[in-house]
């Protein structure tokens, strides 16, 4: 949510889409599983992958 206000605010990038912040919160998570080791790892990578498809599903639903 922070990096997506400071585009908006300093870079003058709109927020097109809530989504845009929630995929953008996943490349982060997914970014941080190198970092960490053994079960951190999996966890995280799990939660990330479970907000990416979550978000999907809703923006389908959206869509509709």
């Amino acid at each position: 949510i922070w990096l997506a206000r400071n585009r908006a605010t300093f870079e003058k990038k709109l927020i097109k889409t809530p989504f845009e912040i929630v995929f953008s919160l996943c490349s982060f998570l997914l970014y941080w599983t190198g970092l960490q080791q053994g079960d951190a790892a999996r966890e995280l990578r799990t939660g990330a992958e479970m907000i990416r498809a979550s978000t999907m599903q809703l923006m389908k639903m959206c869509a509709a």
